[in-house]
């Protein structure tokens, strides 16, 4: 993990570059953003980014959302996943090289057929769960074109990583309350998770 993060910052720092010779021809901010972004934990999902005049044009605020299902073993997960927060650009044209800070909430909504819990209970039909994985985000990105751009961005959310899901369900003829173990998802650690993402959009 440690190897694609710095092999992340090594391609965002080589676009940051390479998007000098591009501000120096054109100032125009285009300061509505919307478009895709693809990565983890994310997946696929909307990005949308305004850049306000804040600090000579360098404060942006976005919020990005996703929705999606994962069905590990005999479980169907939907995960939702929502960010906002601030990106802080390090020229005043809001293009290239930026610093994020912001703040996401990952929601694992389950339901297990069968499922037997870590503590050995057996439910007969469906149970259910939900837990929500909250954190606070680190990143360095880079925004390369003016109209159509694309955009790339590594780092880290820090926060405490539930092992388990508290579910409730039937068992026998009694409705019980145990736990069963969340689903590996690509990027979660103990401590946080990783965040790497690359994303696309238009300009206006």
């Amino acid at each position: 993990m440690k190897k694609i993060s710095i092999l992340c910052m090594l391609l965002i720092c080589s676009i940051a570059f390479s998007q000098e010779k591009e501000d120096k021809k054109d100032s125009d901010i285009n300061p509505f953003r919307i478009g895709v972004k693809i990565g983890i934990p994310n997946i696929v999902g909307v990005d949308v980014e305004y850049v306000t005049p804040l600090f000579d044009n360098r404060f942006a605020l976005f919020v990005d959302y996703s929705a999606f299902k994962v069905s590990p073993d005999q479980a169907e997960v939907k995960i939702k996943h929502i960010e906002f927060g601030t990106n802080i650009y390090f020229n005043n044209k809001g293009r290239g090289l930026y610093g994020s800070v912001s703040y996401s909430n990952l929601s694992l909504d389950g339901s297990y057929t069968n499922a037997e819990t870590v503590n050995g209970t057996v439910y007969d039909g469906i149970a259910t769960g939900v837990v929500d994985i909250k954190t606070t985000n680190l990143k360095i990105g880079a925004k390369l074109g003016k109209k159509f751009y694309f955009r790339i961005e590594a780092g880290y959310g820090f926060g405490d990583m539930p092992k388990v899901v508290e579910v409730t369900g039937q068992s026998g003829s009694v409705t019980e309350t145990d736990f069963v173990e969340i689903p590996d998802i690509p990027g979660i650690s103990d401590n946080g998770l990783f965040i790497g993402n690359i994303g696309f959009g238009i300009s206006f």
